[in-house]
């Protein structure tokens, strides 16, 4: 089954300022974020059932060597995952969902 992945704009908005702060940090470092993000969304449109729910029905994946934890939910009868924000691990999750 081919799943549609859908990256929302506020997830979108995540990536951009992450990739800024490790842009400052370092030139290229963003760059390298921006490749573990698309890394493990990779993954996540291909098996999205790989991760649990953590937040009612956001699924969290964490990426490699940043820490990030992306927050999708997978509607499998449509066959799509969404992608709802892309979040530091000290930044409060529960408070980032309000739709």
């Amino acid at each position: 089954m081919k799943l549609t992945l859908v990256v929302t704009s506020r997830a979108e908005t995540d990536l951009v300022a992450a990739f800024e702060w490790y842009e400052e940090r370092s030139p290229g470092l963003g760059r390298d974020f921006i490749r573990c993000v698309d890394a493990k969304l990779a993954v996540v449109g291909h098996s999205p059932q790989l991760f649990r729910k953590r937040l009612g029905e956001y699924r969290l994946a964490a990426t490699a060597r940043f820490p990030h934890a992306i927050y999708f939910i997978w509607d499998e009868a449509a066959a799509r995952v969404s992608i709802r924000r892309i979040l530091h691990f000290s930044q409060h999750a529960p408070a980032y969902f309000s739709d």
